[in-house]
């Protein structure tokens, strides 16, 4: 099912008693952090508060924080395994790309705001987290084109409020693609149009906040995902195309002369970044349809929206960009609490290959295990990881790796990377001497079923 824009995938949410409506008066700070972590804990509906103190725009929490309107999100069903959901997003690599489509009239224009009527603190932006160093942009979809070239890229990257017309903005990982086009209007000496959509249908997020490969439009991929081509307008004041039924829209440029000290963060590490020197972003113009509604996402300790958000769709685009050509890989998952530490399952023909993948893997923590040992399960990792793995020789040190937003950096900004080899001893290397692995008997799957059945009929399974 293809959601036309926020309004119809908040009314399908609330349809399918996946939202509730929140009257009463909320605060922006606590209120707002305090439920969105709440929501997170529970897994449970997401909320619209109606009703934000000082504010006359509700505000959205939660709209992905679960792993049922994850699934739902991409047109999925709700009851499709962490597995499931992986080979899903691994099509939708699979199938590029559907050309986004330019409209005349757009809903997102129906209030043009330039000027000295440009004004974030309209809009209740919260502080997601007690110590983040301002109200933050959470869930934005920062547009921006190459110079060189014609592609526009969609990536989500957090805004520090710092005025009622600027921002900061994290975008300079080497994994930033927005951060590669400002480069290069850095080079040039020239500040680089920018775009910031607020509140759109809900594939978008998903890919702008997860990994591509350079030179994909995030908008025609969701649009391939959705089945259905995105609406585009071009900006205002800007040449940049803009999702057409977003909320709220953001014009402007970032800065190449201009820096703020930026932070702290409540980050996806479930620590608090420090201060960054970030470029400003400046907003021109600020376009939004009649009655906006605010869409936030809590960031936190993990489990957050954002893991539940992108999990998926970071696994799958690992699958067709880092490991594109591994065929021994059979499955892939993070390891709960979903952050950074990745484990991959395979059917490996030599006793090198697990660690040759893992050399491919950027991330902080990478396992390998064997196909007998389901990746999502952390109790099956573990125990591959407690009998069959041996320190001195199958786990990895790779010290010196940049930081960026890990908690455990050093002072120079650099961490180190794990690798652990949790993979059966195989030859033609035998790494210690082969046992057996104990296996459940064939029927163990039709007793729990008996069980089960009985158990319910007995009312001890309610």
């Amino acid at each position: 099912m293809a959601y036309q824009d926020l309004r119809d995938w908040i009314a399908h949410l609330e349809k399918n008693g996946e939202l509730i409506r929140i009257k009463d008066e909320i605060s922006i700070e606590p209120d707002a952090g305090a439920i969105g972590r709440a929501v997170c804990d529970l897994e449970g509906p997401a909320v619209l508060a109606e009703n934000v103190a000082g504010f006359k725009t509700p505000l959205a929490i939660g709209l992905h924080a679960s792993w049922r309107r994850a699934a739902m999100a991409a047109g999925l069903p709700k009851t499709n395994s962490h597995k499931e959901q992986v080979k899903a997003w691994d099509s939708f690599f699979k199938r590029g790309h559907l050309k986004a489509k330019m409209v005349h009239d757009a809903p997102c224009k129906e209030n043009i705001l330039k000027g000295d009527e440009v004004n974030l603190f309209q809009f209740p932006i919260p502080r997601i987290n007690i110590h983040d160093g301002s109200f933050y942009i959470s869930k934005p979809m920062v547009i921006t084109k190459d110079p060189d070239s014609d592609w526009v890229n969609v990536g989500m990257y957090r805004m520090m409020v710092l005025d009622r017309n600027k921002t900061g903005l994290m975008a300079l990982s080497v994994a930033a693609h927005a951060g590669l086009h400002f480069n290069k209007y850095t080079r040039m000496g020239q500040d680089m149009p920018m775009a910031v959509a607020l509140g759109t249908e809900p594939v978008l997020p998903m890919v702008a906040g997860s990994w591509q490969p350079a030179g994909w439009c995030e908008l025609d991929f969701a649009g391939a995902i959705r089945d259905e081509p995105e609406e585009l307008v071009t900006a205002e004041t800007v040449d940049l195309p803009v999702p057409a039924r977003a909320e709220i829209i953001l014009e402007g440029v970032l800065k190449c002369t201009e820096t703020t000290l930026e932070g702290p963060f409540g980050e996806f590490t479930g620590a608090y970044s420090g201060y960054l020197h970030l470029p400003v972003f400046e907003i021109k113009a600020i376009t939004h349809r009649n009655n906006p509604i605010y869409d936030t996402l809590f960031m936190g300790r993990p489990v957050a929206e954002n893991h539940y958000m992108t999990t998926y769709s970071k696994l799958g685009g690992e699958l067709n960009t880092v490991f594109a050509n591994r065929t021994e890989i059979t499955g892939i998952a993070f390891l709960p609490p979903y952050a950074s530490a990745l484990v991959i399952q395979g059917r490996w023909g030599h006793t090198g290959h697990p660690r040759e993948v893992m050399l491919a893997s950027s991330h902080k923590v990478v396992i390998t295990v064997d196909e007998d040992i389901d990746p999502w399960n952390a109790n099956d990792v573990l125990w591959a990881m407690t009998t069959r793995c041996r320190s001195d020789i199958d786990v990895f040190i790779i010290p010196e790796i940049p930081g960026r937003l890990d908690p455990a950096q050093s002072l120079h900004g650099t961490t180190t990377r794990m690798l652990i080899d949790a993979t059966k001893s195989r030859h033609p290397y035998n790494r210690y001497r082969a046992v057996g692995f104990v296996e459940p008997r064939v029927e163990t799957l039709k007793w729990r079923e008996r069980i089960l059945a009985a158990w319910g009929k007995e009312g001890g399974n309610k």
